[in-house]
């Protein structure tokens, strides 16, 4: 590794270097500087106009709970970034070219490509100061030229522009979405129709059970007319049954009082209900009992008054035989009329379950019939209601704006960027570190009679270099100069008649390598009064 030490400067040595050496950086400077005065004055200067907007969102068809107003930032995005597109439209470009070149030119020429475009280039839409693009409802165009008039022109024109084309676009928006609303409106009115069709088909099927039919289909409805009328039968049928059922027990009775009219005391009233006449009988042969009863147990049987009762007791039992035959062919005709009447309930109960089964059975192609019917209706509706949003939207794009403008357009006092003096001053601070960066480069080391010390320069390049090959050579220049005059501290004459070594090469060696020997090559004479200079040429 190449341990070269590198050169230091002293301040006293740079002070000294830049006074002996002030055409190296003062030349640089003075050009740069110059050039860069003499840029500024003929570079063109841009005013930058500036003009305030505001966006809103369209009413009609607004989803949020106040008109007028984005549901999100992302709405508000969308719209700036739509009217951003729009403002570099080349409709929009082309139309404020020629309405600007009109009223300040009094004539309009079709702007050329070129021109479009650097009408893009120079404009710019930027949120507030310390705003967020998307984040606020008002944002700001800035438009670029080199005149100030011009300038202001161009933006206000362009909002103009930007107001006509985002009606435009609103209108033509529109129109379609109408179109396509009103063929979404026939087709739905065409299904809604259809849908109708079918249902009246199945409901003129159904006929006087339409109303059971709905009645069924509803939730809240309740029972319909035909269910309570078949709980009616059911309970019907019950009491006929019951009534049989009793009027057969009472028959079976009565024949068998026919044979023992004693049985007829034993009989429960309540089996006598529909036998009135039988029933008096039976309570008065239990009374004339007890009176026989009652004068045989206090008289003879050969008194007239036992007689008596027991010709009386006599008259009942054969009047209650007599009766016991009207009754039990009476008993007979109520039961056939109970069984008939239970037949003919049974009869219009089984019709009336045939009738609601038949309507189970068909309920839920009804109620798919009129779930169709119903959202071939809501779509019909929302279509309608959809076609009839659009129209309001077409109707307001040609009357209302989405931006506002809020002032004039206006600039600041100077142009935008930096001023003439500005520029000059870069110019001249730029030659001027170039100047210094040139006299440090070539600008070479004091050094001793034997061992000489390489430049700036040269120390790098030898720190740097590649190895076994030079990269420095040192030539003389001429004329020379003395070395005191640049270092005073090096008063070193050279011995004489001995040519002094000029360029020193030394490389940097790989590692477990001999070092590279130093090729010593006299180039001129050297005496006190000579001064080197180093220039580097790479191989």
């Amino acid at each position: 590794m190449n341990t070269t030490p590198l050169p230091s400067l002293t301040p006293h040595d740079v002070a000294h270097l830049l006074v002996t050496k002030w055409k190296r950086w003062a030349i640089p400077a003075v050009v740069c500087g110059a050039l860069a005065a003499a840029y500024s004055l003929v570079a063109p200067r841009y005013w930058e106009a500036s003009q305030a907007l505001v966006v809103r969102q369209e009413t009609a068809g607004s989803q949020g709970p106040t008109p007028g107003k984005f549901a999100d930032l992302f709405e508000m995005r969308t719209m700036q970034e739509t009217i951003l597109e729009l403002a570099k439209s080349q409709q929009v470009v082309v139309n404020t070219l020629k309405a600007v070149d009109q009223r300040l030119l009094g004539a309009a020429k079709e702007p050329t490509a070129e021109d479009i475009e650097k009408f893009r280039g120079r404009l710019k839409m930027l949120p507030p100061d310390g705003g967020e693009f998307g984040k606020t409802e008002v944002f700001y165009f800035y438009m670029k030229d080199p005149s100030r008039e011009r300038a202001m022109e161009l933006v206000g024109e362009l909002c103009r522009q930007l107001d006509l084309g985002l009606k435009e676009l609103r209108v033509t928006r529109a129109g379609g979405l109408i179109l396509e609303l009103q063929e979404q409106v026939a087709l739905a009115t065409e299904i809604h129709a259809q849908e109708t069709d079918r249902l009246k088909e199945f409901e003129s099927q159904v006929g006087a059970d339409l109303g059971e039919l709905r009645m069924l289909h509803s939730a809240s409805s309740g029972q319909s007319d035909l269910r309570q009328e078949a709980v009616q039968l059911e309970a019907d049928v019950r009491k006929f049954e019951s009534q049989v059922r009793e009027s057969e027990q009472l028959l079976g009775m009565l024949r068998a009082a026919e044979k023992d009219p004693q049985q007829l005391i034993a009989t429960p009233n309540s089996l006598l209900v529909s036998q009135p006449a039988l029933r008096r009988l039976k309570d008065g042969l239990v009374d004339a009992q007890l009176a026989t009863a009652k004068l045989g147990g206090t008289r003879s049987a050969d008194h007239p008054r036992v007689k008596a009762a027991i010709e009386g007791e006599k008259h009942i039992r054969s009047d209650l035989h007599r009766e016991l035959v009207t009754a039990i062919r009476g008993a007979e005709a109520e039961v056939e009329l109970g069984k008939s009447r239970v037949a003919a309930t049974r009869t219009r109960l089984d019709s009336l379950q045939q009738r609601l089964g038949g309507l189970a059975e068909r309920r839920a192609e009804y109620s798919n019939r009129v779930a169709a019917v119903d959202n071939s209706r809501i779509t019909l509706d929302r279509a309608r209601q959809n076609l009839s949003t659009a129209k309001a939207a077409q109707a307001a794009a040609r009357s209302g704006s989405l931006v506002t403008r809020l002032d004039q357009p206006e600039t600041g006092p100077y142009p935008a960027g930096p001023g003439r003096t500005v520029i000059a001053g870069a110019g001249f601070v730029g030659g001027l570190m170039l100047g210094l960066g040139l006299v440090f480069l070539t600008a070479g080391s004091p050094a001793g009679p034997r061992d000489s010390t390489p430049s700036l320069l040269s120390a790098v390049e030898n720190v740097f270099q590649r190895p076994g090959k030079p990269s420095l050579v040192a030539t003389r220049t001429a004329p020379p100069e003395s070395v005191e005059s640049l270092w005073p501290e090096a008063k070193v004459t050279p011995p004489a008649g001995k040519e002094a070594s000029i360029q020193p090469v030394a490389t940097p060696a790989p590692i477990r390598e001999a070092p590279p020997k130093l090729e010593l090559t006299p180039v001129a004479e050297t005496t006190a009064e000579l001064e080197w200079e180093s220039t580097w040429t790479p191989e």
